[in-house]
């Protein structure tokens, strides 16, 4: 616990961490240097040295992760740089059951970050320097570069994926098909590719009649040769726990010492975390041991229980479904995504994927001795690696291949592990139970059961939930209702950026709450911040019916969102109109207040007038969706007098001082207002429409500041939850 505090934060009054929000010049080496081709910018790890402010200049040390952006800068591993930077600390997670970033990057001792162009890059000066640590990124260019040289497009992606750990520049497409192959794994360098190496270099020393007499100086080549591909990999995790249990393996052979492999498995935990505490809550690290623990327990017990089968199917089936069972809650917690296929995918991509490992290194290590020689092994291996792909799309392309599910609490977890324990347990002991202990484990184990079900549908209703989903400077909202029905107003976007709100934040939070299908969409108007992700939602997301204003909007975007929904014909698309009800449920209906009105708005090209304003009613709780709707609309609005008072309002266009006006706002009578928005430079929100909030409001909640806001109800009372 003290080693995880200590790891937390950062320490000593001279680390850069100290400079937060400051701009100034910092000087230091870069320790790393890669260009990301898709984010068009090169991220920098500078090893900080010296940062000056105004004509202040400050000894400083730590690491700070840097992203230059607008190209034709190339620097370099070694390099000694200058910037001019304002430091901040690494964003927080937006939504709820995001990923932290912060916390990924403490877990590597970084705790500032900066982004800068090329104009701010005021001297670069090359050296190198001697020694291991300086030699391994050398190393690593220029096994790359023979990479490159040797295999050809996209084959080199996959072999450098495996063997450096780089998967950066694969096709888009192949990420996922692993993933629902549930074969994600062999991408990652990890146990497998460790256990793989190991196994080989065995073999080989055997075949040799010179090592082959010398037992223990192999162990110790063999040792040496994994502690210096760990090293090359950047000690990750999984590498770490598989070389250490590797070496520890070997060291008994070496010492004529019994191997006790839960000893090994421990002690490499044990001294993982020593070093990097922070680790335990990294997936890499629990995938990893969780896996390799449910393998080594559950093995012999599936073994037994599969010995009908030929022993070459039967031993990599109880592998493979040990494997899976011990990953499943975890996958879920991740990915929020279960693979049934893996258990058969794994049986025919693990040995593809070993001979593809030991072909690629083989290749590699060639290529720096003669290129011709290199390039047979060269031509089996990408055949090799066409199956490989071949194979993956083939397996998740079949029905049933995977399941979104709902992201599983801590509590779910322990449940589901502590029930495996218990099944086998019971499994193993069974045969030497007499009748009365037979009888006592049968209701042990049924209580367990009816206890985790009793717990699991606690509470046995459902209430309204309604999401005000972070997606910056836009608008997303979800609804779902007590009979589990999912309703979608808007779906954020990022205009004039390549950021994809639909791709990253919407879908991936409708993934983790188990959602499948949307059964109603609105888009209140077609401005980019409230259309651009839906298009990825209805690439990706089940949808059933879509009801928008109708307005006649030229833009391109818009115009692909009508192509998606008339190329599904499952999709009901519907123009609503002012006035009309929408009965979802008992007590439970959504009012149409506003929509397109030539009449009243004119044809002007601004749309927000026209915005489509929503009141959900439950019982005795009601909410107000307002879209971008601005004065003149609100003006129109106060006709409907008492109806339009509601509890909790979202605020039209992210409180800016053209909406939300003094009259608006007293006549609605909000007890919780919320305000979508994110990083603008149209001063949203206003301060004079924070205070009006304020004056009227019990609560005024901020996407930007407080993250997700989920409001929940059992339409007489409601509650409040936040991300932050």
């Amino acid at each position: 616990m003290l080693n995880t505090s200590y790891h937390s934060q950062p320490q000593g009054d001279d680390h850069i961490a100290r400079y937060i929000a400051r701009t100034g010049f910092l000087e230091g080496t870069v320790r790393e240097a890669e260009y990301l081709k898709d984010g068009n910018y090169q991220e920098i790890l500078l090893a900080a040295q010296c940062f000056q402010e105004k004509d202040i200049k400050y000894k400083v040390r730590g690491n700070v992760l840097l992203r230059i952006y607008e190209g034709g800068t190339s620097i370099k591993y070694g390099d000694q740089i200058k910037v001019k930077v304002k430091l901040e600390e690494p964003a927080l997670p937006g939504n709820l059951g995001e990923f932290n970033y912060r916390e990924y990057l403490m877990r590597q001792n970084i705790f500032i970050v900066g982004s800068l162009n090329t104009y701010q890059v005021y001297s670069i000066s090359r050296y190198k320097k001697s020694g291991l640590a300086n030699f391994l990124p050398y190393l690593k260019d220029a096994v790359d570069k023979n990479i490159n040289k040797i295999y050809h497009f996209p084959q080199n992606t996959l072999i450098k994926a495996i063997i450096t750990g780089d998967r950066k520049k694969m096709p888009p497409e192949w990420e996922p098909i692993f993933q629902d192959a549930g074969v994600m794994h062999i991408l990652a360098i990890s146990g497998l590719h460790i256990g793989v190496i190991a196994g080989f270099l065995l073999i080989v020393f055997n075949l040799i009649p010179v090592l082959k007499k010398k037992n223990k100086l192999n162990y110790i080549i063999i040792i040496c040769f994994l502690l210096s591909y760990a090293a090359f990999t950047g000690f990750r995790p999984s590498v770490s726990r598989a070389t250490l249990m590797f070496t520890i393996l070997l060291m008994a052979k070496y010492l004529n010492r019994p191997y006790h492999i839960y000893n090994s498995l421990y002690l490499a935990g044990l001294l993982i975390l020593f070093g990097q505490p922070l680790s335990l809550f990294d997936a890499g690290f629990l995938l990893s041991f969780t896996v390799t623990f449910f393998i080594i327990f559950l093995f012999p017990l599936l073994k037994e229980k599969l010995n009908f089968l030929p022993d070459f199917i039967s031993s990599p089936l109880a592998t493979s479904l040990a494997a899976w069972l011990g990953m499943v809650p975890l996958s879920a917690c991740f990915f929020y995504k279960v693979s049934f296929i893996a258990i058969l995918a794994n049986l025919i991509i693990v040995p593809l994927i070993s001979i593809i490992l030991i072909l690629g290194l083989a290749s590699i290590i060639i290529s720096f001795i003669f290129i011709p020689c290199a390039t047979i092994l060269v031509f089996l291996n990408e055949i090799l690696i066409n199956f490989l792909i071949f194979f993956t799309r083939f397996f998740s392309s079949l029905p049933y291949a995977y399941k979104y599910v709902t992201q599983p609490s801590i509590y779910q977890n322990i449940c589901y592990y502590f029930m495996i324990f218990l099944l086998a347990y019971t499994l193993t002991h069974w045969s030497k139970l007499d009748s009365k202990k037979r009888k006592n484990l049968c209701l042990t184990i049924g209580a367990a059961a009816l206890m985790i079900l009793f717990i699991h549908s606690y509470p046995f209703s459902s209430p309204l939930a309604v999401h005000f989903i972070n997606v910056g400077q836009g608008d997303a909202i979800l609804i779902q209702t007590p009979q589990k029905k999912n309703i979608l107003i808007d779906g954020g976007g990022t205009p004039f950026t390549d950021f994809d709100v639909g791709k990253h934040i919407v879908v991936p939070y409708l993934r983790r709450l188990g959602i499948n299908r949307v059964d109603l969409l609105f888009l209140t108007h077609p401005d980019l911040d409230h259309l651009e992700g839906l298009l990825t939602v209805l690439k990706e997301i089940k949808v059933k019916r879509v009801i928008e204003s109708g307005i006649d909007s030229k833009d391109n975007v818009y115009q692909q969102f009508l192509s998606l929904i008339k190329k599904d014909k499952q999709i009901t698309y519907h123009k609503t109109q002012e006035g009309e009800i929408i009965c979802l449920e008992p007590e439970l209906e959504i009012l149409v207040l506003n929509s397109f009105n030539s009449l009243v708005y004119g044809t002007e090209s601004n749309f927000n007038n026209h915005s489509i304003v929503l009141k959900l009613l439950y019982k005795n709780t009601s909410f107000l969706f307002t879209g971008d709707i601005e004065e003149l609309a609100e003006k129109n609005l106060l006709s409907l007098g008492n109806k339009l008072k509601s509890d909790i309002l979202k605020v039209a266009h992210h409180g800016s001082i053209t909406s939300s006006t003094e009259l608006f706002v007293s006549s609605v009578e909000p007890r919780v207002a919320v305000i979508s928005v994110g990083l603008n430079n149209f001063n949203h929100p206003h301060p004079e429409v924070i205070k009006r909030l304020e004056d009227r409001c019990q609560q005024v909640f901020r996407t930007d500041r407080n993250g997700t806001v989920v409001i929940t109800s059992n339409g007489q009372r409601y509650r409040t939850n936040t991300l932050r």
